[in-house]
C-alpha cells in the first residue's frame, strides 16, 4: 500500500522546500501560507525534523514554521522545541564563557577578536542569538600571542581536544590554524592564529591584516570583532571551505543580505572581496542564497556570480536536501578550493596547500624536520590512506 501523506505537503522535495522557506529571511515569499494553517502528517513532520537537525537549524526553523502557520505533529513539535531550547541554553553558556575569556585576555594585554557565531547572530538576526545554532566560540589572536592565550584558556578550566604530540603550542600555528578546547559543561572554544587554514603560519605581525577592527554589541556588551566587510567575506570563504554542506551557513548569508543596508556596506564588501581574491567564494554564496532562499544579490556584488563555473552552485545545492548526507571528503574540499581560486597563482597555491603543506597530524605522526615534512608530505598522505581502516 502506498504511504499516506498530507495532500498539502507531499514528502521529499516539498519538505525540503518548506525548510528553505522557514529559514529564509522572508518565509512567505517561498511558501504561501494556507488559510487556517497547515498540519503536517507524521512522516512529513519527521522528514522536516531530520532535515532541520541535519542542518543545525532548530531555532530558525521553529520560528519560520510559526510565521507560516505550519504545524508539525505534537511529538515532532516537542522534539523541535527541545532542540531549540537546548541550542538557546548552549548559546547562553558559550556567551558567558566568551566574556570571561575576553576579560582574561584584556587583563593580560592580549588582543583578540570573536569570529563567526556571536557577531553573525548579532548582525543577521537582530541580536536573536537563540535563532542561530552555536557549537563553539572562535577567538582570533595574533600568532605571537597564541601561547599566552593558550595558557589563559587552560587556566579558565578548559582542556585541549587535540593531541599535538611532540609539538609545542608555540609551533602549532605552523601546522594548524586553530586549537580546540572544551570545559566540563561541554562548552567548546577554538583559539585561532589565522582565520582559515590558508592563512596559517604567515600572518601579519598584529594578526589582523592591518585593519582596525570593530566593536559590536553582543547580548548587551561590546565585543571586539572583524570589520563587517571581513565578517561577510570570511563567512563566504568558510562555507566554501566546507563545500556548503550545512544550510545553517547559507541562512547566515541570506539573513545578512536581508539585514543590509543597516549593517553592511556592499561597496566596501566588494572592495574587500577583490582585495582578498574571493570573487568566486562570494559569488557562490550569493548564487546559493538566490537559488535556495530567494534572496536578491546586492547590485555591487552581482558580477561575482558570473565568475562561477556553470552548474557549480546547482550541484552543491542538490546535495543539501539529503538528511543522511555526511560532510565532504578532503579531496572534495580541495577540489572546490582550486575551482574557486582566482588565477593560476591562486590555484597553484591551493594545490600546494593540499598536497604539500604538512598538517598537525603529519607533524605528530612523523617526527621529521619541517622541511622534510614538506618534501615527504605527498607520500605520507598516501601512506596514511593505505593504513586507514576500511
Amino acid at each position: 500500500m502506498a504511504e499516506q501523506t498530507s495532500p498539502a505537503m507531499p514528502r521529499g522535495r516539498s519538505v525540503w522546500s518548506l525548510l528553505l522557506a522557514a529559514t529564509a529571511p522572508n518565509p512567505g515569499a517561498l511558501h504561501l501560507p494556507v488559510v487556517g494553517g497547515e498540519q503536517l502528517d507524521e512522516p512529513c513532520s519527521r522528514d522536516f525534523l531530520a532535515l532541520a537537525f541535519r542542518h543545525r537549524l532548530p531555532g530558525l526553523a521553529m520560528a519560520g514554521l510559526a510565521e507560516l502557520d505550519v504545524r508539525l505533529t505534537p511529538s515532532a513539535a516537542a522534539d523541535l522545541r527541545t532542540a531549540a531550547l537546548r541550542d538557546a541554553m548552549m548559546v547562553t553558556r558559550l556567551t558567558a564563557r566568551m566574556f570571561t575569556l575576553l576579560d582574561a585576555f584584556a587583563a593580560a594585554g592580549i588582543p583578540a577578536r570573536v569570529l563567526k557565531g556571536p557577531p553573525v547572530a548579532a548582525l543577521a538576526y537582530a541580536g536573536g542569538a537563540g535563532l542561530r545554532h552555536l557549537r563553539d566560540i572562535d577567538l582570533l589572536v595574533p600568532e605571537r600571542w597564541f601561547e599566552p592565550a593558550h595558557r589563559i584558556i587552560l587556566g579558565q578550566g578548559f582542556r585541549t581536544l587535540l593531541d599535538i604530540g611532540r609539538l609545542t603550542v608555540a609551533e602549532l600555528p605552523r601546522f594548524a590554524h586553530e586549537l580546540p578546547y572544551v570545559d566540563e559543561a561541554g562548552c567548546i572554544v577554538e583559539l585561532h592564529a589565522a582565520r582559515s587554514a590558508h592563512g596559517r603560519g604567515g600572518g601579519q605581525a598584529d594578526g589582523f591584516d592591518g585593519d582596525a577592527g570593530s566593536m559590536l554589541p553582543v547580548t548587551g556588551r561590546d565585543v571586539p570583532v572583524d570589520p563587517p566587510a571581513e565578517i561577510f567575506v570570511h563567512l563566504c570563504r568558510h562555507g566554501a571551505s566546507h563545500a556548503w554542506t550545512l544550510l545553517k551557513w547559507l541562512a547566515d548569508i541570506s539573513h545578512l543580505i536581508a539585514a543590509a543596508p543597516d549593517v553592511l556596506d556592499w561597496d566596501v564588501i566588494a572592495a574587500r572581496t577583490r582585495r582578498s581574491a574571493s570573487q568566486r567564494h562570494v559569488g557562490l554564496a550569493l548564487a546559493l542564497a538566490r537559488d535556495l532562499h530567494g534572496v536578491t544579490p546586492p547590485a555591487a556584488l552581482a558580477e561575482f556570480i558570473d565568475t562561477l563555473p556553470p552548474g557549480l552552485a546547482q550541484g552543491l545545492a542538490a546535495g543539501l536536501s539529503d538528511p543522511g548526507k555526511g560532510g565532504p571528503t578532503p579531496i572534495q574540499m580541495a577540489r572546490l578550493e582550486v575551482v574557486l581560486a582566482s588565477g593560476l597563482g591562486a590555484k597553484a597555491a591551493a594545490i600546494r596547500d593540499f598536497v604539500f603543506a604538512p598538517t598537525i597530524q603529519d607533524a605528530r605522526d612523523w617526527p621529521l624536520p619541517r622541511g622534510l615534512l614538506w618534501a615527504a608530505r605527498p607520500a605520507l598522505y598516501v601512506l596514511r590512506r593505505r593504513r586507514a581502516p576500511a
